[in-house]
């Protein structure tokens, strides 16, 4: 039997239970795999399937296509200002929030819980992705092995039971999805010298700030988001520190000219040869 390490949970009846996993948990598990957990759960009374659980994840994403699926209003999405930030950086800003009442597991064992879900519109093959702050809060046990995921409730442990052909499609279809996306018609592809390469965003709005009272010449950025107290002790630091900024080559001197000058590597011992020469044209 393999057991998941965790807390002793208490029935309706006063009877410890413990959450584990044994060799029946792999009943229509195709073994060996290394595929997600995808589940499928009641998300405000509606039957969502390909929910993915990623415990590496600190959102919760509900996908647009399935957002339109639940036939909420889109003028209830709480604005968000702050973007997601993939693990290559790649940033999406969500379309807003809103919160869903989601039930996982089959009666009686069951167990619902209100997340906040960010909406996001950009293609996946999932529909949802719950994070690991939502498992955390559901006291979700996930065991990748057996795709599968128990919790406690009030009538003993129940689960939710992953679904490993979707787990499978969904994969196929993001990593073609993914070859689509990278290839590029070589021959159509214009190329343009003179256009100047795209400067960087930040990922949340800014403030400019002076850095001496009365120029407006020379600025910092600073978040907008923070709150008063830190926002003034940010300023009155970089201020108090403005001798280590520089504006201009002439702002940075000191540095030594063999740093800066560079030198091709040559013996001076040996005599110089001046070569013959060369011809490429065939007229000549």
């Amino acid at each position: 039997m393999q057991q998941v390490h965790h807390s002793k949970r208490l029935r309706t009846g006063g009877d410890e239970e413990v959450i584990s996993f044994s060799e029946a948990d792999y009943e229509g598990v195709r073994l060996p795999h290394d595929d997600p957990v995808v589940v499928t759960l009641m998300v405000e009374l509606f039957t969502m399937k390909r929910i993915l659980i990623d415990s590496g994840s600190s959102a919760d994403i509900l996908y647009k296509h399935a957002f339109d699926q639940l036939r909420i209003p889109v003028d209830q999405l709480k604005p968000v200002k702050t973007p997601l930030v993939g693990f290559a950086g790649e940033m999406v800003h969500p379309l807003g929030s809103i919160d869903l009442l989601v039930v996982a597991g089959t009666a009686p064992r069951q167990t619902q819980v209100q997340m906040t879900f960010l909406v996001v519109d950009t293609p996946s093959p999932y529909n949802a992705i719950i994070g690991r702050l939502e498992l955390n809060l559901m006291e979700v046990i996930v065991s990748t092995r057996h795709l599968l995921m128990k919790f406690p409730t009030r009538f003993g442990v129940g689960e939710a039971r992953g679904d490993q052909h979707a787990a499978r499609q969904c994969y196929k279809t993001a990593v073609t999805d993914r070859r689509k996306d990278k290839v590029l018609p070589i021959a159509n592809v214009e190329l343009k010298g003179d256009v100047e390469p795209e400067r960087p965003q930040p990922v949340e709005d800014v403030v400019q700030v002076p850095l001496e009272v009365g120029n407006s010449e020379r600025v910092f950025q600073v978040s907008s988001q923070l709150r008063e107290v830190e926002n003034g002790e940010l300023i009155t630091f970089l201020r108090n520190n403005r001798d280590v900024f520089a504006w201009s080559a002439e702002e940075v001197p000191g540095i030594s000219p063999r740093v800066m000058v560079h030198k091709l590597s040559v013996d001076q011992a040996r005599t110089l040869t001046r070569k013959k020469k060369r011809n490429f044209s065939p007229e000549c």
